[in-house]
């Protein structure tokens, strides 16, 4: 832990980037924000969801020299679906850390990032979206508003 906390001394705002970890992948960082479509189809032989994420996530942060990560946790719902692709991304996440000697990821609890953004712990997405706007970022979607929310909690959390 110790370790961890002295990394994060050193970190400047460019070398964080914050995701929002789902088939369409929310991320955030200083060197841009949007949102990754992983979704599987024909036209992209089937099933390459967790090449694609690995590959962009891989070429993301070898391009910006990226030194931590910070993700939206995986919540259990009602939906099992949703629930096992997400647990499949992070540990396609997890893996990446470990191959490019990154820390692992902070994780943060989603009802927690929506108390802390917008002081309701159940906030809609559009809610989400539109708390955004105070830090002059106007998200495509909600996912690249979260992703936006993570960025901006970590950095005040670590007071960076």
């Amino acid at each position: 832990m110790e370790n961890h906390a002295s990394e994060n001394k050193t970190l400047k705002h460019d070398d964080i980037l914050a995701l929002d970890v789902a088939t369409h992948c929310g991320y955030f960082s200083k060197h841009g924000a949007g949102t990754w479509n992983l979704t599987e189809s024909r036209r992209r032989n089937d099933n390459k969801m967790h090449g694609s994420f690995r590959t962009l996530l891989i070429d993301f942060i070898r391009k910006y020299d990226i030194k931590q990560i910070v993700a939206e946790d995986v919540s259990i719902n009602r939906h099992f679906y949703d629930l096992r692709r997400l647990s499949e991304l992070r540990g396609v996440l997890l893996e990446v850390c470990d191959e490019l000697n990154l820390p692992e990821p902070e994780f943060v609890n989603p009802a927690a990032l929506k108390k802390w953004a917008t002081g309701d712990g159940h906030a809609t997405k559009s809610k989400m979206v539109e708390t955004c706007k105070k830090y002059g970022y106007v998200p495509t979607d909600d996912n690249a508003a979260d992703a936006c929310h993570l960025f901006f909690y970590y950095i005040r959390k670590h007071r960076l």
